[in-house]
């Protein structure tokens, strides 16, 4: 609640909030801040140069009362009840998508949380780039629908046009991909993204693959199993595309479809 500058359950919105999209920065260009926005229930990592309070201006700036932001409203590590977090996160991280699949807008800072544009290059290539990470895929959903939903470039100052137009160009291509809906393409981009946890690029596709129901989530899980987890509850078609299309026998425990490793 951007208002009242704190962490609300759901019932008390009772509307879609606004998810702010990022990529986290390397450790050592993090800080962890205690806040009462959420009850300083855990230490809340975010970007040395960063201001939770400047980043609530811009929101409220752009209209927005309700916002959801991962370090404030999901469990992170080194609170006082870090025993939590794990058993939170079986649920908690998977079911994310749902924000993504159903708000209309999304705001995103593509230089690190909380940073502007143009105080250095808009990063595409590194592995801490928004465009190469993997959850941050997931958080491009709205851009598949029919009547895609607003993706907002935060951050924004004076003379950045330019990224901004190189921004959208990207994102254009990867809208055309998401449209098309194919389920090797939308495999081919997650592989090629990167992730703290291995098991984070096939827990961002639930939502792509039209699940029936999201596998839970374990940080040390092994990727075989998690794909198939989620082979399991994928949309019939594409289950059926993995059996008729892929040109080889599976080289893991099926060899009626590919194994992670294959796709």
């Amino acid at each position: 609640d951007l208002c009242s500058n704190r962490v609300v359950p759901w019932w008390v919105a009772r509307q879609w909030p606004t998810p702010i999209s990022h990529a986290w920065m390397e450790e050592g260009d993090r800080t962890n801040v205690l806040t009462p926005i959420n009850g300083r229930e855990w230490p809340v990592p975010i970007p040395k140069d960063a201001n939770l309070d400047l980043i609530r201006i811009e929101m409220l700036n752009l209209g927005v009362e309700y916002a959801w932001l991962d370090v404030l409203c999901l469990r992170q590590a080194g609170g006082p009840k870090e025993d939590l977090r794990a058993e939170e996160w079986k649920v908690d991280v998977p079911t994310i998508g749902h924000l993504y699949t159903w708000t209309d807008r999304v705001a995103c800072y593509c230089n690190g949380l909380g940073l502007p544009l143009g105080l250095k290059p808009v990063d595409f290539k590194s592995s801490r780039s928004w465009f190469r990470r993997a959850w941050t895929f997931q958080e491009i959903k709205i851009l598949s629908h029919d009547n895609p939903g607003e993706l907002i470039i935060c951050g924004r100052t004076s003379h950045v046009e330019g990224e901004i137009q190189a921004i959208k160009q990207r994102l254009s291509l990867l809208q055309n991909m998401l449209r098309k809906g194919s389920l090797f393409d939308l495999l081919l981009e997650m592989q090629k993204r990167v992730s703290t946890n291995p098991v984070d690029r096939i827990a961002g596709l639930a939502y792509f693959l039209r699940s029936d129901g999201i596998p839970g989530y374990y940080e040390t899980q092994s990727l075989e199993d998690a794909w198939s987890e989620l082979v399991c509850v994928m949309w019939g078609q594409f289950r059926a595309a993995l059996l008729f299309l892929y040109p080889e026998p599976g080289s893991g425990s099926k060899r009626w479809r590919p194994s992670w490793m294959q796709v």
